[in-house]
């Protein structure tokens, strides 16, 4: 025979399982939501100067632009938003933007996700010590100008590149692939 006290106590307990179980899902999302939010800030950001680099003096002026500015541009914004923020790929310009070993396997992991529409997944890995986002970076049409094949790079660009980036890995690209990762960091 069920109790009145029995059944307020299975109640509760339900309301409480609810509760948690409903804030710790919450908590997830909403590290996605503000990742997304901060690399999308970013990516605008980012696209606007070199659009107007490419503008003012093409690539010549736009290559150097990226070499000094892209990845102080991407520390600042991670500190404003009070959290690290890198853009990490497997075919670096910038060996400091290479993947890690455990980086490389949510890389091919999301690359090989890429739905019949062309969009790359979003992918959460949480520690103990943090939750971090990855959202992907996929190659657009102007991106080519320095990312893409051999013969779509113009003489005077592959002169710059190899000049700034004597170890370029980043070109051979092509329109909807993947290009790198934003690794969006949260401390717990």
């Amino acid at each position: 025979m069920v109790t009145i006290k029995s059944f307020f106590q299975k109640y509760i307990l339900w309301i409480v399982i609810l509760v948690f179980g409903y804030n710790c899902q919450t908590k997830k999302l909403d590290h996605e939501a503000a990742a997304i939010a901060i690399t999308n800030e970013a990516k605008t950001n980012l696209v606007q100067k070199l659009n107007l680099a490419l503008r003012e003096g093409g690539t010549k002026q736009a290559i150097p632009f990226c070499k000094l500015n892209a990845i102080g541009f991407t520390n600042r914004l991670g500190q404003k938003h009070e959290v690290t923020l890198r853009r990490i790929t497997n075919k670096p310009r910038n060996h400091s933007n290479l993947l890690s070993v455990e980086e490389e396997k949510i890389f091919l992991e999301i690359e090989k996700l890429k739905t019949s529409e062309g969009v790359f997944p979003n992918k959460t890995v949480t520690s103990d010590e943090s939750v971090t986002v990855y959202v992907p970076i996929p190659v657009m049409g102007f991106c080519l100008q320095c990312h893409g094949n051999s013969n779509e790079i113009q003489k005077e660009t592959k002169q710059i590149l190899n000049r700034e980036y004597p170890n370029d890995k980043a070109i051979g690209y092509q329109v909807g692939e993947l290009r790198g990762l934003f690794s969006v960091k949260f401390t717990k």
